[in-house]
């Protein structure tokens, strides 16, 4: 038998009465686990310190990985005029070794996000920083092309026709932003506090966040055969929005796991190294970088 059976048979035998509806007593139990329950639930927020993120700087450095759709690449110059149809990059990411990602001269050849920023109050962080994504056109696709070259050009890819199909080998076309896409952010982010310890000193949080800025990659390009590894050039900005989580350690030391996705507009592309030579292209983008960073000031 029940201890909730027991109690009602004894309430019952001392009142000498017919049994009777446990409800009175199951509603008067529920009354003050309610009550315990919200006395236990104040005593522990009342104990928690929540953390202090307001007007504190912040510093990181982490890596990428980053994914792009297909883009219309429209390249311009004396005697050419063409857009190459939905062309296939990828990007290019190291392998992990400790030597590729840790050394100090080696942290700028992976894909990497450094970042500085200040929180204007618990919730909220301004900030700016970059990341550098690699961008590599897909060797020997087939696609399609629209426009024009010609002989005086290029005599083994001229064409009088409007459309065609050609193969993106080495001699007519390589295309890499791999100094990388440089996309110079400034971050707008809001912080949700999902966890704290007791002390205040540990704390994960939800992120939510907006980006924006300029473009400056620095494009290696052989199109025709000819080209060269331009220098850094504003070709055009970046613009988008993120997600991620924020754990806090020590009341100092940070982790940071983000997904940021976006739009990119470049229209103005340098390529072979002749001032009449550009390129233009769009294309969306999702990255996934893991950063590390440290909370200045208290």
């Amino acid at each position: 038998m029940s201890l909730k059976r027991l109690v009602d048979a004894g309430y019952q035998l001392h009142q000498g009465l017919a049994p009777c509806t446990p409800k009175p007593f199951s509603v008067g139990l529920k009354r003050t686990l309610m009550l315990l329950a919200l006395a236990l639930f104040s005593t522990f927020a009342s104990a928690q310190s929540i953390p202090h993120l307001k007007h504190r700087a912040f510093v990181y450095w982490g890596y990428n990985r980053a994914q792009f759709t297909t883009s219309d690449i429209h390249f311009t110059g004396t005697d050419y005029d063409f857009i190459l149809h939905n062309v296939v990059a990828k990007d290019k990411p190291e392998a992990f070794t400790l030597g590729n990602y840790f050394k100090p001269k080696n942290i700028w050849i992976p894909q990497y996000n450094y970042r500085a920023g200040w929180f204007l109050n618990d919730h909220w962080s301004f900030s700016l920083g970059l990341d550098h994504m690699k961008y590599v056109m897909q060797a020997d696709q087939r696609v399609q092309l629209t426009g024009y070259i010609s002989k005086e050009r290029s005599a083994a890819y001229a064409t009088t026709a409007d459309e065609g199909t050609v193969q993106l080998t080495p001699d007519l076309l390589s295309y890499e932003h791999t100094d990388g896409l440089n996309l110079l952010a400034l971050d707008v982010d809001h912080y949700s506090l999902l966890w704290a310890s007791h002390d205040g000193k540990r704390a994960w949080y939800l992120t939510e966040g907006l980006f924006a800025g300029p473009v400056i990659p620095r494009t290696d390009v052989r199109l025709f055969g000819e080209g060269l590894n331009n220098k850094f050039h504003l070709a055009g900005y970046g613009a988008g929005a993120q997600i991620g989580v924020f754990g806090l350690f020590m009341d100092r030391i940070f982790v940071r796991a983000n997904v940021r996705a976006g739009y990119i507009e470049l229209p103005s592309v340098l390529t072979t190294g002749k001032a009449e030579d550009r390129a233009s292209q769009h294309f969306w983008f999702v990255q996934e970088n893991v950063v590390v960073g440290v909370l200045i000031g208290r």
